[in-house]
């Protein structure tokens, strides 16, 4: 069964079955990167017995077009990127299904609540979660990098993988306090017997993006770690440190040299090309400006220690931040460490508690043949909004 355009086909029906499991749709979630539908489905075993819900990643294949079959080639490439991704912070990828008329890939669709939601959550009473949960939650997303980066072929040579879509809808946190990482179909990566693999476009959200990308320089695996960083700031602080509310754009040019000037004016043209925020222009500005300083009062209120870790890890410079995620892991656990007991039973309760103070109904973390309440949240992928 392949996705038409809006309106989608209706809850129940069958869009595939495999090796005697329906993949039943529960909700269409609408368009992925590379224009293939998105959709959370029900595995349907004999007697219609519930075997837990799964993200589907659908691509039409009426007619081979260029467009297609790079498409096609990505979802595949995602696929077999998947096989050397075997760690408890990293969502799963089950495997590939072809149909008439139709390629599917089927992926572990993890239960609780995005990072965007939680950071929607704390914005909206004001309160941020603790240190230790910030901590807690970047140590296990850094190991997670720290495999990803890690990775070798069966021939034992570098993978050379980069994320470039981290973003906080791409990080899920579990009721039970685990987080994974999901979605590596933006990756770039020296699959076996391939030149490197990537897309010729922008990755991810503008908003989650390194200096350097922003400023069309080389990007490697220290990019993925400063928009971790970026991320973890926002979590424990409420600020983002690219789209501060009191450093106007005229400010910054004044600070640029007429060479700097110019460089930088190419790069704005890039993005915009791009992109399609529209301020891009201030936000790829503040890329090329920002300084220690900014992070230091972006940092305040936060322990000492933990101020020294931002330091590092949000540098402008690649060469000056930390040299490896396996790195900024250890720092992390090392802060974490210093605050005593604070694992993931800690963690469930301070989530549990947020949620409940903001009102929300919650269920047991998805486990097959568990009864659900579907919450608008429980996707583990990088579609637009439903029905796109």
């Amino acid at each position: 069964m392949v996705f038409s355009r809006p309106p989608a086909y209706p809850p129940g029906i069958v869009l595939f079955r495999r090796e005697g499991i329906a993949y039943e749709l529960v909700q269409d979630l609408g368009l992925g990167s590379h224009g293939e539908r998105v959709a959370l489905a029900l595995k349907r075993g004999k007697g219609q017995a519930d075997l837990g819900r799964v993200i589907i990643k659908t691509l039409g294949l009426p007619a081979l077009t260029n467009a297609t079959k790079e498409a096609r080639q990505r979802l595949v490439e995602e696929v077999q990127l998947a096989t050397f991704l075997h760690h408890q912070n990293i969502a799963r990828v089950h495997g590939l299904h072809e149909s008439k008329g139709a390629l599917h890939v089927i992926t572990e669709a993890v239960s609780g609540r995005s990072l965007e939601s939680l950071l929607n959550l704390v914005h909206g009473r004001g309160r941020y979660f603790s240190e230790p949960f910030m901590l807690h939650i970047g140590a296990q997303v850094a190991a997670a990098l720290a495999h990803a980066h890690g990775s070798r072929d069966a021939k034992g040579k570098p993978l050379h993988i980069v994320h470039r879509a981290i973003d906080p809808t791409r990080i899920r946190v579990k009721l039970s306090g685990k987080a994974k990482l999901t979605d590596f179909g933006l990756a770039s990566a020296h699959l076996p017997g391939r030149r490197t693999v990537r897309v010729p476009r922008a990755r991810g959200d503008a908003y989650y993006t390194s200096p350097e990308v922003l400023l069309g320089e080389p990007e490697d695996t220290r990019s993925d770690l400063f928009v971790l960083g970026l991320m973890l700031l926002e979590f424990a602080t409420g600020r983002h440190l690219l789209c501060p509310p009191d450093l106007l754009p005229r400010e910054m040019v004044q600070m640029l040299s007429e060479k700097e000037k110019e460089r930088l004016g190419d790069a704005i043209a890039r993005a915009q090309d791009e992109w399609t925020e529209p301020d891009m222009g201030e936000l790829v500005l503040r890329a090329a400006t920002f300084t220690p300083e900014d992070v230091a009062q972006a940092t305040q209120g936060l322990s000492e220690p933990v101020r020294a870790f931002f330091s590092k890890m949000l540098r402008r410079a690649p060469s000056e931040r930390f040299a490896s995620a396996t790195e900024v892991e250890n720092r992390l656990r090392k802060l974490l460490h210093e605050r005593k007991d604070y694992g993931h039973a800690e963690a469930a309760a301070e989530l549990h508690k947020a949620l409940v103070d903001a009102g929300e109904a919650l269920a047991a973390d998805a486990e097959p043949g568990a009864g659900r309440v579907l919450h608008p949240d429980a996707v583990s992928t990088e579609p637009g909004a439903p029905g796109a």
